[in-house]
């Protein structure tokens, strides 16, 4: 049985333009020790997903309209709001990719990461506040007694977001789910995060989904690779199958637009056109539209996702390798 399992999962928003579908029919899983990426466009689904996994979606204005969350066996959209919170806080955990928004600036970080221990594991206070010591020397806070009792703001960028992972392991999940974590940091401190975070899965054991748009990241850390496309997921496969050998017309054209050391090729072929509007989508395939495979049965009929070699996926009506 899958840490994770996902079927069908549906979510709407209620907007001025009307109600828009953000996810249509999202199935994927996620084993025990496993990095799963999320990849795709801004707008593409990937942090909508993960508030529907972690019961953070508002509602109104949006609601999860079907589908299925299985976390160890048990269905989350059919727990009540406290049984479910209690889930999400311990067992699931996310790492947002805007650490400064997250954080609570009246209080100070120490009392933040505290606040873990004080509601689930009821913990008293001296044995708090040794345990948050323990958790930023854990993430490379030096100092961590005296910055324990600073505030968010007097932190920087690549500081508050290990703050922002020592709150996301301090209970021991066995899901991290971390939405974009290296956004707006420089890149030497774009490459500490990513392997504090591997070195933190590694240690402890625990499945990961780790949201983002930058194929750099997906090499380095994943195991598995999920493309999304306007709510949906295109294709899935092994980080190995996509980055050789990519069948989605999709993600061929991501990773032709993207410099890549491994391939060599004299110029970069970006994707015509923009990501569609989810207000308006086009019929049948929403890729459709920037498609040069594109033809009539595209536009008639939403292509699903279907077997294309072991622990491969994809949903093209006209599947196959770059040309």
């Amino acid at each position: 049985m899958s840490l994770l399992d996902i079927q069908d999962l549906a979510v709407s928003f209620e907007t001025a333009s009307g109600r828009i579908q953000a996810l249509s029919g999202v199935s994927f899983s996620l084993e025990r020790g496993e990095v799963l990426a999320l990849l795709g466009e801004s707008g593409s689904g990937k942090s909508v997903t993960a508030s529907a996994i972690m019961d953070l979606v508002p509602n109104p204005p949006g609601s999860v309209d079907g589908g299925s969350i299985s976390f160890d066996g048990t269905d989350l959209l059919s727990l009540t709001a406290p049984r479910r919170r209690a889930i999400c806080g311990e067992r699931i955990a996310l790492i947002f990719q805007d650490a400064l928004a997250a954080l609570n600036p009246v209080y100070t970080v120490g009392w933040q990461i505290g606040e873990m221990f004080r509601i689930h594991r009821k913990t008293a206070g001296g044995d708090i506040e040794a345990a948050v010591v323990d958790l930023l020397n854990a993430v490379g806070i030096p100092d961590a007694v005296r910055r324990a009792r600073q505030y968010p703001h007097e932190f920087s960028g690549g500081m508050r977001q290990r703050i922002m992972i020592a709150m996301a392991v301090a209970l021991e999940p066995d899901i991290i789910i971390a939405d974009e974590p290296t956004t707006a940091l420089d890149v030497t401190i774009q490459a500490q995060i990513v392997d504090l975070l591997d070195t933190i899965r590694k240690r402890s054991g625990a499945g990961m989904i780790f949201i983002t748009h930058d194929l750099g990241v997906v090499a380095e850390l994943a195991d598995r690779v999920a493309v999304m496309y306007a709510g949906r997921i295109v294709e899935q496969a092994s980080v190995f199958e996509l980055f050789a050998d990519p069948r989605h017309p999709y993600s061929i054209g991501l990773l032709a637009s993207q410099p890549r050391v491994d391939v060599e090729t004299a110029d970069l072929v970006p994707i015509p056109g923009s990501a569609p509007n989810p207000a308006a989508l086009p019929s049948g395939c929403a890729f459709r539209t920037r498609c040069p495979r594109a033809q009539q049965v595209c536009a008639d009929i939403v292509p699903t996702l279907e077997g294309a070699g072991p622990g491969r996926l994809v949903a093209c009506h006209f599947p196959g390798p770059a040309t």
